[in-house]
């Protein structure tokens, strides 16, 4: 028996404004289609965060619909929970995930479905504050185990949630929240791929995202792919396949006194990463800024023919900082878009809260005048209404 794990496809995320990111994340996802195709596989799942947002545009509703066709041609099950992106509020509107179950998408919410002698189980995305009303996942997920305990099928458990050390300042532990019961544990949420590991006799598997949907070193320094998972004689043997379709992030670090020897070095990566993809890379500057700016920055790239065409650049991503020394000045900082959004999530403190925020701005992002977005939120009120 094998299926193919897959995650945090976040299909719909024009990152950066930009179309062609947005075409990326369903380009790497059609490649892990094609590997489960090719490997024959029982079954697919995808442990959350199919779409970017609980309100994809029909566009990418639509996109999303020929996956799913793809996969159901080729007789291969896909089961699917929600992440904390396409969750829904279900008071004011359903999961998009919802509107695929007709068109072959299994969606687990809170529960099991035996799909030929195996049992797979699927807890959806809980919030901080259902996490703390709960009292921990770990009540849901014996609940789940009483109706299967006189089985000895394999069982199978689908999670999205944030479990420490991975994210930091969760209250989750993996060893205390999963009890022994379950043969494998899938689990999205964190973007970077992780070994499988063995826990209260579970094989816990973070297969990763499958595009950047922010940009880290850590990040970059690891693959992005899917885990093909063969399962014979009682084992499992994990094979991770890395996709080749995703674009490229070239990283930099630099001081503004050499940017311009920098700026060689730029250019030679960039040559080297178009020679072996197709795809114009993005470019990520971090660097710390003292008397220039931003702008004078892309002035110096422009001169050396590197400001983006989409042909040799993408997109230069600036993620810079400003040395301010002891003064009463005003100083202006300039940030970027993601240094942005990392502030904003420091100053409203709670993760799931700053993704409804998040989201929100995403939407209002998408319209190209503040006329069509004014008539937008007259006629859809409710997307002001935080999903917390």
């Amino acid at each position: 028996m094998k299926f193919l794990h897959v995650t945090d496809t976040h299909l719909g995320y024009n990152q950066y404004g930009l179309e062609e990111r947005g075409q990326d994340f369903f380009d790497v996802f059609k490649e892990a289609i094609e590997i489960a195709i090719e490997n024959k596989v029982d079954f697919i799942l995808h442990t959350g965060d199919f779409f970017h947002t609980s309100r994809p545009s029909n566009q990418v509703i639509l996109e999303g619909l020929e996956i799913i066709n793809q996969v159901k041609n080729a007789n291969i099950p896909i089961f699917c929970i929600a992440g904390n992106h396409d969750r829904g509020s279900k008071v004011r509107d359903i999961s998009p995930l919802d509107i695929l179950k007709p068109f072959g998408l299994k969606t687990i919410e809170n529960g099991t479905v035996e799909h030929e002698g195996i049992f797979i189980s699927g807890i959806k995305y809980i919030s901080k504050a259902g996490i703390k009303h709960l009292g921990g996942i770990r009540p849901a997920l014996e609940k789940i185990l009483e109706k299967t305990s006189s089985s000895k099928n394999l069982h199978i458990l689908m999670l999205h949630q944030e479990f420490y050390p991975l994210f930091p300042m969760s209250s989750l532990y993996t060893e205390r929240e999963i009890p022994e019961g379950f043969d494998y544990v899938g689990i999205g949420h964190y973007h970077v791929k992780q070994k499988p590991k063995k826990i209260n006799n579970s094989f816990v598997v973070y297969p990763g995202s499958t595009e950047f949907t922010a940009y880290s070193e850590k990040e970059n320094s690891t693959p992005k792919g899917v885990y093909l998972v063969e399962y014979d004689n009682d084992k499992f043997n994990f094979e991770f396949i890395e996709l080749k379709k995703r674009r490229p992030f070239i990283f930099f670090s630099f001081e503004e006194e050499t940017f311009d020897e920098v700026i060689k070095d730029i250019k030679e990566s960039v040559e080297n990463s178009l020679s072996i993809n197709s795809k114009a890379p993005v470019v990520v500057l971090k660097g710390m800024l003292k008397e220039l700016t931003i702008k004078d920055l892309a002035e110096k790239l422009s001169k050396e023919n590197l400001i983006p065409d989409k042909k040799n650049v993408l997109y230069f991503n600036f993620l810079t900082s400003r040395y301010i020394e002891e003064s009463t000045e005003k100083v202006n900082i300039e940030i970027d878009e993601e240094s942005i959004y990392r502030e904003l999530k420091e100053l409203i403190g709670d993760e799931e809260m700053f993704f409804s925020v998040q989201n929100v701005i995403n939407t209002l992002k998408s319209f190209e005048s503040t006329d069509e977005m004014k008539k937008f939120l007259k006629e859809n009120p409710h997307i002001l209404e935080l999903n917390i």
